[in-house]
């Protein structure tokens, strides 16, 4: 058996932490393990009777002592080695007194009372006799956890045989804490632990993006998926959290600052994000705000941060929850104080303020996108670091004042450098938040009356849309059971869930999934569901075997990217560029579905071979394909693809490349996989699509003749796609 880990504490550098330390040691000793303060009681008299039936034949004898040990062993039911037992307990006999029988029983009746409960751990505090030091060797050799904190005090350690066993931790500090251990509350130990744990787990979910003055306000108004994709990740609803902080100070021409703000808090109207708008000094909290937060235990400012943390509650965002109570401690932590007091008080007000953003007027925490909190004005110390706070938080900052005057405070306050800082050269009073244009140019009435018919029929939410409004589209796989498929097969665009207009991009929740197996094995049913599925729009592919085919030079495609970037105005006037025939708009879509594909991370490809390999395979699809891209209207049908694979080779990387492009435009894509073998699993990332798995798997099947509705829709490019004739 691997030896647990044994550690002695002889001394530690944070009392608060140290003490923290402590009082999970103690928890977790009260769940399935022992906790010993200063000595080991002594054995009662049925104790040592009942230990005598294990009496060694000889105290001089490892082998006699093994023997004795293996049968207590036994009848105790313990699964665990005697040898390493009996070799510590042979060298405690002769290092412990003259009297070796002695010794024998006092460390046998604490094995036989200890060790028959069977613990997890042990958390003993004080200084262990040389005895004790060597039933905790015996423990440990047993597969427990020992945790030792003797201060230095334990002077017997020295003689121990065996302690290159043990991990023996020291800091600036040895003087033991007084813990009333008895006076603990459990069940707050827990919720604390919880916390930890909750902690661990958004640890590094919130990352903090750069942002540029051009380009601050075009930023914010990202989404988190263009952000997650853009930034070479890979999106997934419950995913990595990228905010931007920053503040924009001072000004320069009046009127173009006045219409960029302006613009800016209006262009929230019409999207899913929340805007947290604020432009007086937040006031102090109120007396019912802090009897709120409840009582919080002073003891140590660790635990009174501990304490604070606990009681941030975000109704119905667990993550964001554990998020707010992670940068709390953080935040705190960073105090350029050690006054309870001061620490305290700034706690009230980071909590309090929280709660006026997330549960005031129409602010909830339930959100589509990242909120956005908007900072305009004058701005105080503790307002600083709030907006440090709910960033950490995992909502977008932006902190603008004209007044250059709060750039010292802004600078200075910034904690680890969280918050970009942008200096126009210009400064005058805050003032209000502008509310009106600025005009610089007029237009005629009856270009504006157009304008205005135009935003009023086809603008916002209003669920009508021109046809080929939108020129381009950004998909949304959608995460579904398997029964929803069926539900969402023949929906438009439009009316799913997901479906978002924002400019000229409109998001597209579409399916992408790959059925593993068979329901119940009953394949009448299985061609079934895929022969109600069939409709003039659906394309239907069976899966042959890969023909052999010589691998393409890619190399003539190597200086249309740098840096993981595709220069699309080089490969639009290339001679590379089939689709030149094209509208611009169609053409421009392609090349941004191709950049899409480098950069979602979709594909196990990385480097020369990525990008090489999707501006090959995205630069050949036939005149069929692009007209039905073409014929595309992202607001209304989505054209399908379902590819049933029956055979054992795996997907080509063109195949797995034309597929990946089609789920970004927008298409739903299905895999039946009967044998549920791997495909497109060779060069497509699991995170991009979903799997649903039946539960049996049938090989060698046949696969019958479909009757599609429109043949001319299932002749050519899909036929040329993956080899069928």
């Amino acid at each position: 058996m691997a030896l647990q880990e044994f550690t002695r504490y002889v001394g530690y550098d944070s009392p608060d932490s140290f003490r923290g330390f402590l009082i999970g040691q103690f928890a977790a000793s009260q769940k399935g393990g022992l906790f010993f303060k200063e000595k080991l009681p002594m054995a009662t008299t049925s104790e040592i009777t009942a230990a005598a039936a294990y009496t060694a034949s000889s105290f001089d004898k490892p082998d006699d002592i093994k023997k004795a040990l293996e049968m207590w062993l036994h009848d105790a039911n313990i699964p665990c080695d005697g040898g390493p037992l009996a070799e510590i307990m042979a060298k405690a006999v002769t290092e412990c007194g003259t009297n070796k029988k002695n010794t024998y029983f006092v460390i046998l009746c604490w094995l036989t009372k200890y060790l028959g409960a069977k613990p997890s751990c042990v958390f003993f505090t004080g200084a262990p006799t040389l005895r004790e030091l060597y039933f905790l060797l015996m423990l440990q050799a047993a597969g427990v956890k020992i945790t030792l904190v003797s201060y230095g005090l334990d002077k017997d350690f020295d003689k121990l045989a065996f302690k290159d066993r043990i991990t023996v931790k020291s800091g600036s500090n040895t003087s033991p804490l007084q813990i009333d251990f008895s006076k603990i509350d459990l069940s707050q130990e827990a919720k604390l632990a919880e916390m930890h744990a909750e902690g661990e787990r958004v640890s590094g979910l919130v990352k903090r993006l750069s942002t540029t003055a051009a380009g601050l306000f075009e930023d914010y108004i990202k989404d988190r998926k263009s952000r997650v994709i853009g930034n070479g990740g890979v999106y997934t609803e419950d995913g990595e959290i990228p905010v931007y902080c920053a503040a924009l100070l001072g000004f320069d021409d009046d009127v173009v600052y006045t219409n960029m703000l302006v613009k800016f808090k209006e262009s929230f109207a019409g999207l899913k994000k929340q805007l947290i708008f604020i432009e007086k000094t937040l006031s102090n909290p109120n007396a019912d705000e802090v009897k709120a937060l409840g009582a919080v235990t002073r003891t140590s400012t660790e635990e009174m941060i501990d304490c604070l943390a606990m009681t941030i509650n975000l109704t119905g965002d667990k993550t964001r929850t554990a998020l707010a109570q992670r940068a709390l401690k953080e935040i705190l932590s960073h105090m350029e104080t050690s006054n309870q007091t001061v620490i305290f008080n700034y706690a009230n007000k980071l909590i309090t303020w929280l709660y006026r953003c997330t549960q005031a007027r129409k602010y909830s925490v339930k959100y589509e996108d990242i909120p956005v909190v908007l900072y305009y004005g004058d701005i105080s110390q503790s307002e600083v670091y709030f907006l440090n706070f709910i960033s950490r938080c995992g909502f977008d900052v932006i902190y603008i004042s004209p007044n250059l005057n709060n750039a010292d405070l802004t600078v200075s306050k910034n904690l680890d450098g969280r918050m970009q800082v942008f200096k126009l050269p210009q400064s005058k009073e805050s003032g209000s938040y502008p509310t009106k244009a600025v005009k610089m140019k007029v237009a005629t009435v009856a270009y504006s009356a157009e304008r205005e018919l135009d935003t009023t029929l086809y603008g916002g939410d209003t669920g009508i849309y021109r046809s080929f409004q939108f020129p381009n589209s950004q998909s949304v796989t959608l995460k579904t059971t398997y029964e929803e498929i069926d539900i969402l097969w023949k929906e438009e665009s439009r009316f799913r869930q997901g479906f978002s207009t924002s400019g000229n991009l409109v998001s597209v929740p579409n399916i992408f999934a790959k059925i593993s197996g068979v329901e119940d094995g009953n394949l009448d049913k299985y061609w079934e569901n895929i022969r109600k599925k069939l409709t003039p729009s659906t394309i239907l592919i069976e899966k042959k075997a890969n023909a052999q085919v010589q691998a393409p030079d890619l190399s003539a495609y190597r200086s249309f990217y740098r840096n993981g970037e595709i220069d699309t105005e080089k490969l639009k006037a290339s001679q590379i560029n089939k689709y030149s025939f094209l509208p611009d708009r169609t053409q421009d879509m392609l090349f941004y579905k191709l950049q899409e594909a480098c950069s979602s991370g979709f594909l196990k490809l990385q480097g020369d071979d990525l990008m090489c390999s999707v501006i090959h395979y995205g630069m050949s699809f036939n005149k069929e394909m692009l007209r039905l891209i073409q014929l595309f209207d992202f607001t209304r049908e989505i054209p399908k693809l379902i590819i049933i694979d029956a055979v054992e080779d795996t997907f080509t990387l063109q195949e797995c490349v034309w597929i990946v492009l089609f789920n970004l435009i927008g298409f739903d894509v299905l895999i039946y996989t009967p044998s549920g073998y791997k495909n497109l699993e060779t060069f497509v990332k699991n995170d991009a699509f979903e799997e649903h798995i039946m539960n049996k798997f049938l090989y060698n099947v046949e696969v019958p003749k479909f009757k599609i509705p429109s043949e001319d829709k299932n002749s050519g490019f899909f036929g040329k796609l993956f080899g069928k004739h």
